[in-house]
């Protein structure tokens, strides 16, 4: 005797099955659930074969030549024909070879625009980044050069003793070459370290101002920028304050064009956290009719995909003249990106908002280029969750996160040689790093 294991829908189909299978003798064993299906041990002896395997349509078709390829595939699909004939399954299998390839027809046929405007989406997120490189390395030369010529100049013009820490820390700093020499230019004087770092401070957010606009409350938003800067998440927290102001009632946040995979089921998480409506619009059309639809919302946001941001304004502009634009940058921005945004933009921005305060500790271009080009500071975001809202940003706080973000290192130095600032205090002795080490070791241990 032999085991044989048959599935079918049901016990009743396998039971049948078995029967045609192996004869009315055919002895039970056991049955069960397995995977939805109905399994049936059947035992049989060691001599029987299924009824089908010696089927009418093998005995017309047997050749001499059993190894022929196409024979054998054509005898599989027969045989699994006739298998899903005696479990009910199917009753014919040109049917369901038909329906099958009707059904991968259609599903082809619906996602081939989807598949073309991704591929296109692709391709403009890639030639984005292949200029976006280009640029960078372009502006990294250009750096390199300018480096080179300022090094013999700052050699001749050697920095008071105790500030040269700071000097070091501005060299270490990731910060445009042009901006380093006006800031080691603008210290190397002074002798305070403390007074230095105030002065630094201060000369900065003088150079930056005060321009200030408020967070958007009323009208119709829309929030731009590159991909990947965290517009989505400024959006929510823009949406969760006006909600918390006006009302949830008063506000309404529509995701625009934005093909990325689970960005529609991101923000209508965000959008629901956050009490809000949330709308969908992939083309002009759409917009237009929604905006018409929403206008007696206090607050509309626009969420926009980060492709193509200069075409996808003209188009929102196309759809209303009320829309303001508000562009969201990394407070960490490389050079090139900043510059891209805010200085060779085609139209003035309402606002800057500033997103990844948290993290950012080199907001050194973002600062070059305010120093350089009038832009009103809206909001920043500290934390990575959408709950804690957003703040106003101002030209203070990300002067104060720069320079907190300096590896300043005071010189090793004996503590009798140091004042309450940190500072080196004139001495006639020159003491070494090694001797200061173990003065401050001795001391540590006579007051142990």
């Amino acid at each position: 005797m032999e085991l044989k294991r048959i599935l079918a829908k049901d016990l009743r189909r396998a039971t049948e099955k078995a029967v045609k299978l192996y004869g009315e003798d055919v002895l039970v064993i056991s049955n069960a659930k397995v995977n939805g299906q109905h399994e049936v041990i059947v035992a049989v002896d060691l001599g029987a074969e299924p009824a089908h395997e010696d089927s009418p349509w093998l005995k017309a078709n047997r050749r001499a030549d059993d190894e022929d390829g196409a024979l054998f595939q054509t005898a599989l699909r027969e045989s699994v024909r006739e298998q899903k004939e005696l479990s009910g399954d199917i009753e014919d299998d040109v049917t369901y070879d038909t329906v099958v390839r009707q059904r991968a027809n259609a599903h082809a046929a619906a996602s081939q625009p989807d598949r073309r405007a991704a591929d296109h989406r692709d391709y403009i997120r890639g030639r984005e980044i292949v200029d976006l490189v280009r640029d960078e390395l372009a502006a990294i030369r250009k750096e390199f050069k300018l480096a080179q010529r300022v090094v013999a100049w700052q050699a001749e013009t050697p920095a008071h003793g105790a500030v040269k820490p700071l000097v070091a820390a501005l060299a270490e700093a990731s910060i445009p070459v042009s901006l380093r020499t006006l800031l080691v230019d603008h210290v190397s004087e002074i002798d305070d370290l403390a007074q230095a770092k105030q002065s630094l401070h201060a000369h900065l957010s003088k150079s930056m101002g005060e321009h200030w606009a408020k967070l958007p409350q009323r009208g119709i938003h829309a929030i731009t920028g590159p991909a990947g800067a965290g517009k989505t998440m400024m959006v929510a927290r823009l949406a969760r304050t006006a909600a918390e102001r006006k009302g949830p009632e008063s506000v309404a946040v529509i995701s625009y064009a934005d093909q990325r995979a689970g960005a529609w089921s991101q923000i209508q998480m965000l959008c629901a956290q956050a009490g809000v409506d949330c709308l969908r619009a992939n083309d002009a059309d759409t917009l237009k009719i929604l905006l018409g639809e929403l206008g007696n919302r206090h607050l509309v946001l626009i969420d926009t995909p980060g492709v193509e941001v200069f075409n996808r304004m003209n188009q929102l502009r196309a759809c209303s003249a009320e829309i303001a634009f508000h562009l969201v940058l990394p407070a960490d921005a490389a050079g090139t990106t900043v510059r891209k945004y805010l200085v060779d933009a085609p139209n003035p921005w309402s606002s800057l908002m500033a997103s990844r305060l948290d993290e950012a500790t080199q907001p050194w271009a973002l600062i070059q280029v305010l120093c350089e080009k009038t832009v009103p500071l809206s909001a920043a975001s500290h934390s990575p969750l959408a709950t804690d809202g957003c703040s106003v940003l101002t030209a203070n706080e990300l002067v104060t996160l720069a320079i907190r973000g300096l590896a300043i290192e005071m010189p090793l130095v004996a503590d009798e040689l140091v004042d309450h600032h940190g500072n080196a205090v004139a001495d006639p002795t020159v003491m070494t790093a090694a001797q200061a080490l173990v003065a401050r070791i001795e001391k540590t241990a006579h007051a142990s």
